[in-house]
């Protein structure tokens, strides 16, 4: 890993100076100013936790690919020495370590071979550099993400064909499991559970098992975290019993790990109730904590090794066989630990099920570890009961609103339609910090009452509703949807919901606002649309970050779930989310391991996703027969019965996954693609299977801008497989002009349908199965110019521009360039799993745009999205002192995961505050960027000369810098050289321009530092997206 001394500011230009626009205001942000919640802070002080990754493979990789079911190449006996031999060397390097300062939280060596260590920063260094060490990077922790459900997914009929998950084990990685329940087998007596857990999270009771554990139906388990992490330091233990809330006072905020392991396999004792899995046997590993929604990242890797070796002998024959995981980190990196622990599990021959996250509808923010190439990735689709509820006015058009189900049962209701303006928190429904209610006691008896979302739980807004006399709450988002977006839905929050509540879109609770409010309004459950078939609006969008490859991969039920309630004994609540839709995923892999225990993993997924039910659509109410596109629902909403009855399946050779990635590709001319399609025929006799491609969208088809060619059958011998290639042709004349960007319209995922194309493979005998497909073009440029190094004659000099090989105008962006900096070995780079990134820096420019200034960064690697994993940092000394006296860097806008828009931050160091005027201009899948800060700002004018340095930062793992440009000296006003006449809608395709040089008089001594031009280029081809342009005087 590189570290480059510097501090981190966020989370984690002249118009003489160069064919400059005329202003900046596309990229003002509309709604005014906001104030970045962050401050500088200097980097890796103290204490820092890590994993020190070793460089031998860990025991799942050593036994070899599939070892579950095609055997190990190591016995038992030699496993076992395998691991001793790890452990030896572990010790060894443990023993340096302390030497250093440092001390043990845990290590792994099944899963992953590491140690996690605490140990002052300023020894980061010397830690890396110990023999036998392979990679340092610092501990990351995560986020948490039925007979109704069991019967649409088809969970029962598998059940009824003699399927239930008998035999097959599942381990599921939460906040731990409360296995009194009566849904998960127990006694369904809460004097069981406190005889289990305890009154507190303090209670002794909680740390052993008590002679209650393991059950039946839970058959092992472990506690990796304890009852106070992260409030307190991790405390393991044996008994992995969940906190439930409910039951045990505060700080308690358990009960997740309840409801996925109930959905996965619950089964009362007496058959009433079951999951989707109900003879599956569970094993409960707590890696979550007990008093928040964190996941420990030293927890979750000792929880995958426990997985693979649940009796601890040192033989991973009796590893699990699914492993679900609820939980994810937004914008998933696949140089995340968790990631690549989670493969070597699937390529042990484990079927590894994790949530894709609920993030929305926003270009790459699909999770880590789902987004891992072997892991089953799993979006969220509405419950098969569930309902859009129309609220009618005489004023608008019917508005769509989703019941959020641990509210009152929607009954038909008519009252006055009230938006309540006294004040901010009248308008938010929200509690004061004194528990004290907005709205006073019957202030709105018998009325509609409209609320915004934001600042707390929609429960509490429903409560509060509730109790000043409203007979039903309607909570309108306060983040803006696409047209076909339905709106969210949200876990309960806390409070007494006791009216039916409602959640609407933005754009519907304006609607109202502006032309209900007093009226009556009146919601009619008899006219309810259903949303069956239809994506949760919550639900994460892909392509996979790193790899642009198809994620989520498949869909189940997300919402409405009723599941065991922790220490209730017998108790159930509405649980929803990916969190919710992974299990229902689990329990289905489980029952096809019952059904076919041969089979490895790539076949369980791929055959899951063969099978699902294609068409989902977003919003039947809205915008009826739209389906959900691959980069959302991948293969489709999942029916286990259909993939039990099916004998083929059809997955990518290569990657051996059920679907095809053909990434994205930036394209100056026609190309074709191929992938090769795997067909496995189960059957006892050769079959002849029809193929078909289709697309998604028949637009998409009828623009002629992509085209899918396949054999029109393939035979396949019995028991036996075969191939076929898939050719796709892209003809850049007709791809659609590319209008994203990863700041304004960094999270609406919705335009990426604009210029995606994907659809299905179908390949059919009678019964028939598909394989989704999907590629990302962009209609792109490739202008180059003449030369990189002009000299000056009489102070003046042309330079062509040519884009004869582009397929788009190429628009030219000309800034000062004022540093270079050479790329970064390979071997420096991270790995998958090595839990850190490098921005490596290769040119900087600026310039003075009116009242702005704009600094242009080009780097080495590209980004997906430009919120992650990048932040740079510029650091300016306006009165060059030696001191910096401001900062401009780039975040997201809200935080991690909040809105995809990626902004700029500008204001005084050392606490701010930096304001937020701009947004970020920057593309997805590119290595450009340009922010943008008002001059005044940064305590400059156009005459200030000032210095600068900018550095480049992983905001994603570490907050480290990886690289830097420092000590560079300019005046916005009077750059050394500038360039002009490159037209403002670029170089023409399949044409040139003139760039025109010129020195500015002055410029020498005001800009020193600035070398010559910088060329940045829009709608460019990877890795041509700038120039450095030399510039000397005769």
């Amino acid at each position: 890993m590189l570290l480059v001394a510097c501090a981190v500011v966020g989370l984690g230009a002249g118009a003489a100076a160069t064919s400059a626009p005329s202003d900046v205001s596309d990229l003002r942000i509309p709604d005014g100013t906001d104030v970045a919640a962050v401050s500088p802070a200097p980097l890796g002080a103290g204490e820092v936790e890590l994993w020190v990754e070793l460089a031998d493979p860990p025991l799942a990789v050593a036994v070899g690919p599939n070892a579950k079911q095609k055997g190990s190449k190591l016995n038992p006996g030699q496993q076992r020495a395998y691991l001793q031999q790890l452990g030896r060397a572990q010790d060894s390097l443990m023993g340096q370590i302390r030497n250093l300062g440092g001390r043990e939280l845990g290590r792994v060596a099944k899963a992953h071979n590491a140690i996690a260590v605490t140990v002052d920063s300023s020894k980061v260094s010397s830690v890396a550099g110990l023999p036998g060490v392979k990679t340092v990077r610092p501990v990351i922790d995560y986020e948490l993400d039925l007979s109704d459900v069991r019967l649409y997914a088809s969970a029962a009929a598998t059940e009824a064909a003699g399927f239930d998950g008998s035999g097959v084990t599942v381990a599921v990685l939460d906040t731990g499991v409360d296995y009194t329940h009566k849904n998960l087998g127990g006694s369904g007596l809460v004097v069981d559970y406190l005889a289990a857990y305890g009154a507190t999270t303090a209670d002794p009771k909680n740390k052993s098992r008590e002679g209650l554990f393991p059950t039946a139906k839970v058959i092992e388990g472990h506690d990796f975290v304890g009852e106070a992490w992260p409030s307190g330091p991790l405390a393991p233990d044996d008994d992995p019993i969940d906190c439930g809330p409910g039951t045990i006072p505060a700080p308690c905020a358990g009960g997740h790990g309840s409801h996925t392991s109930d959905i996965v396999g619950g089964k009362s004792t007496d058959g009433t109730h079951k999951g989707i899995a109900p003879g599956a046997s569970l094993v409960g590993v707590k890696v979550c904590s007990s008093v928040s929604n964190a996941c420990s990242g030293v927890a979750l890797l000792q929880g995958m090794d426990f997985a693979l070796d649940p009796n601890g002998d040192g033989d991973i024959s009796d590893a699990v066989d699914v492993i679900n995981m609820s939980l994810g980190s937004s914008y998933g990196q696949a140089q995340d630990d968790l990631s690549q622990a989670s493969q070597n599990a699937v390529n042990l021959g484990v079927n590894v099920v994790a949530s894709a996250g609920n993030a929305a509808d926003r270009p790459y923010i699909v999770g880590s570890p789902s987004t891992a190439p072997g892991v089953l990735s799993v979006a969220a689709t509405f419950h098969p009961n569930a309902k859009l509820y129309l609220i009618n006015t005489a004023a608008t058009s019917p508005k769509g609103g989703i019941w959020q189900s641990w509210s009152a049962t929607p009954v038909l209701t008519t009252g006055t339609l009230v938006y309540d303006t006294a004040n901010a928190s009248t308008r938010r429904g929200c509690t004061d910090a004194g528990g004290g209610n907005p709205y006073a006691p019957g202030s709105h008896a018998g009325q509609i009452l409209l609320i915004d979302r934001g600042l707390c739980a929609v429960s509490m807004k429903v409560s509060n509703a509730a109790a000043a006399g409203a007979i039903a709450a309607i909570v309108a988002n306060n983040v803006s949807q696409p047209t076909c977006d339905l709106p969210p839905t949200f876990s309960f929050g806390g409070g007494t919901p006791s009216i039916p509540g409602y959640t609407i879109t933005l754009a519907d609770g304006n609607s109202l606002k502006a032309s209900a409010l007093g009226s009556a309004a009146t919601i009619d459950p008899s006219t309810a649309a259903p949303l069956v078939g239809n994506m949760a609006a919550f639900s994460s969008r892909g392509p996979g970050h790193s790899l642009n490859a198809i994620k989520p991969d498949i869909g189940g039920v997300g919402t409405d779930i009723m599941s065991a309630q922790v220490g209730t004994g017998t108790g159930e609540t509405p649980f929803a989310g990916t969190s919710a839709s992974a299990p229902v995923l689990a329990g289905s892999a489980a029952l096809l391991v019952d059904a076919s225990p041969a089979r490895v993993p790539a076949e369980i997924k791929s055959v899951l996703m063969n099978t699902a039910e294609a068409n989902i659509g977003l919003n039947t109410f809205v915008c009826p027969g739209v389906g959900a596109p691959i980069s959302r629902i991948g293969g489709g909403e999942v029916r286990v019965k259909k993939a039990l009855d099916s004998t083929t399946a059809a997955w990518d050779a290569d990657d051996m996954t059920g679907s095809l990635s053909f990434g994205y590709q930036a394209l100056t001319g026609s190309k074709a693609f191929q992938k090769t399609v795997a067909v496995r025929n189960y059957s006892g006799s050769a079959r002849t299977y029809s193929i078909t491609p289709s697309f998604r969208y028949p637009d998409d088809a009828a623009s002629g801008a992509v085209t899918v060619e396949t054999p029109n059958s393939i035979t396949v011998p019995a028991n036996g497989t075969n191939t076929f290639n898939v050719k796709l042709k892209v003809d850049v004349t007709k791809l659609p002009i590319w209008d994203l960007n990863g700041g304004s319209r960094g999270g609406d995922g919705f335009r990426l349908q604009g210029v995606e194309f994907d659809g299905y493979i179908t390949i059919e005998d009678g019964s028939y199965v598909h394989v989704a497909w999907q590629i990302l073009p962009h209609r792109s440029a490739e202008v180059t110019p003449a030369s990189t190094n002009v000299t000056l004659s009489g102070g003046t000099a042309n330079l062509t521009l040519n884009n004869a090989g582009g397929a788009v105008a190429g628009r030219v962006d000309v800034f000062s360039l004022l540093g270079t900096s050479g790329r970064i070995p390979p071997p420096l780079l991270p790995q998958a799993g090595d839990n850190f990134a490098v921005i490596d820096l290769k040119s900087v420019g600026v310039r003075q745009v009116g009242s702005s200034i704009q600094f242009a960064i080009n780097t080495f690697g590209v980004r997906a999205h430009p919120n992650y994993p990048a932040e740079f940092d510029i650091l300016i000394d306006s009165n060059r002192d030696g001191t910096d006296d401001f900062a401009i860097f780039n975040l997201e806008n809200g935080g991690f995961a909040a809105s995809g828009q990626n902004v700029v931050a500008a204001g005084a160091l050392p606490a701010g505050p930096f304001f937020i005027r701009f947004f970020s201009d920057a593309d997805l899948n590119s290595g450009n960027v340009i922010l943008t800060a008002l001059l005044s700002d940064i305590g400059l004018t156009p005459g200030t000369q000032f210095d600068f340095s900018v550095f480049g930062c992983d905001n994603y793992f570490t907050g480290f810098c990886t690289d830097a440009i420092t000590g560079k000296t300019y005046t916005a006003g009077t750059p050394r050289y500038v360039g002009s006449g490159v037209p403002a809608a670029g170089v023409p395709a399949g044409g040139s321009s003139t760039l025109s040089i010129s020195s500015v008089p002055g410029g020498d001594v005001a800009s020193p530092s600035q070398t010559g031009l910088l060329l940045m280029y829009r709608d460019a081809r990877t890795q041509r997206e700038a120039d450095a342009i030399a510039v000397a005087n005769s």
